[in-house]
Parts: structure tokens; sequence; C-alpha cells
């Protein structure tokens, strides 16, 4: 009779836990929505708009990144940015480094005929919800 008890009371649980942290995810959707909502501002070299999208724990100079990115790989992203394939994504439904859910997703870029490799995490948690992370690689 215990252990019955027991095992529905871990299985409440377990569903419990289970949908709040669903209801916090961030979903591939979201994610793909973040990044070209980024490479958007970035192309119209309207930076202000690009830093909206960070996350409020995450500042940092985009502008910079992405001034730096074009110097180091000879490109002009105001020539425009062609996602040309996603490379590979993951998700976490609790990551203990940001405290919330996260959303990786990895893609190939076309920027002024040059295929780069970008990173972008996208984070939720209770401080609010943007993108965490940007990588740029050749």
């Amino acid at each position: 009779m215990k252990i019955k008890l027991i095992l529905s009371l871990m299985l409440a649980l377990i569903l419990t836990l289970s949908f709040v942290s669903c209801a916090d995810r961030v979903t591939r959707d979201e994610a793909k929505d973040q990044v070209n909502s980024l490479l958007n501002a970035v192309e119209e070299s309207d930076f202000d708009n690009a830093a909206k999208l960070l996350h409020p724990n995450r500042e940092f100079d985009i502008e910079g990144l992405f001034t730096r990115a074009e110097t180091e790989y000879s490109v002009d992203f105001q020539s425009g940015i062609e996602i040309k394939r996603y490379t590979g994504f993951s998700s976490a439904l609790y990551e203990s480094e940001v405290d919330g859910s996260e959303y990786e997703l990895e893609m190939d870029i076309t920027v002024s005929g040059r295929v780069l490799e970008l990173t972008v995490d996208i984070v939720r948690n209770d401080s609010g919800f943007g993108i965490y992370e940007i990588d740029i690689d050749d």
C-alpha cells in the first residue's frame, strides 16, 4: 500500500514539474524568430533594435561584435545575410548556468558571398527572454 502511495506521489510530482518547466521553455519557433529579427536588424544597421533582442542579464556591444566580424572576415553584413542552413540545435528545459531554459541554434549564413558559422543562444528565465550569446566563426 505504501509503495503505491509513494509511486503515485512521485508521478504527480514529475507531471507537475514537467508542466511547469514546459511553460517557460524556449521553443524552436521562438528561437528562429529571435535570430531572424537579429539578422534583419543587423542588415539594416539598426543596432538599437538588435540590442533590444538581448536578454536583460546580458549586456554587450552588439554593434562592436558585428563590426569586428566584418573586419575579421572581410564581409559587409549590410549587403545581406542569408541563412544557408541550420546545422544544429540544442534545447534545455533548465540550464543551471542561466537559471532557466535555453535554446541554441547553429547555422551557416552567407554574407558577401562568404559562408560563416553563426551560433545564437536564447534564454528564458525569471529575468526575461532574449539572446544570451552570439558567436561568429568562419
